[in-house]
């Protein structure tokens, strides 16, 4: 389980909320995982991520470019990337909710929340004061 801590904050409340649910999504997932459930919590996650990523996204861009955050570019390209990956899984679940799939969602979204906050998102915080 991924535990919210100060590490993961941007210093801008609403991304940070937003993360905070993406975190507590997978940690709904990692628990149907370990009960043996993570294939009938497949699609409840990836319509979450399908949600999230279109709304949260756009929002934290528009910030990022509001407050001449120097990781805007890096943000958005990197934000391509995953809806392009989830892209593949929606088309995936189209085949049925496969084990490979709920592990490799599992696996991509905790590196995400691992890399890309860590390394991206929270560059936000020299930022955020000039909003």
């Amino acid at each position: 389980m991924i535990q919210w801590n100060s590490t993961l904050e941007t210093g801008h409340a609403l991304v940070d909320q937003d993360h905070k649910q993406l975190v507590a999504s997978l940690n709904e997932l990692e628990a149907a995982l370990k009960q043996g459930a993570g294939q009938e919590q497949i699609e409840k996650i990836i319509a979450f991520l399908n949600r999230y990523t279109r709304e949260h996204f756009i929002r934290e861009e528009m910030h990022m470019q509001r407050v001449a955050c120097p990781a805007y570019a890096e943000n958005c390209k990197e934000h391509r990337a995953f809806v392009a990956k989830l892209d593949e899984w929606v088309a995936k679940l189209q085949y049925g909710a496969s084990t490979t799939l709920v592990l490799d969602v599992y696996r991509e979204t905790a590196n995400w929340i691992r890399g890309h906050i860590l390394r991206v998102d929270c560059k936000l915080r020299g930022c955020a004061r000039a909003a």
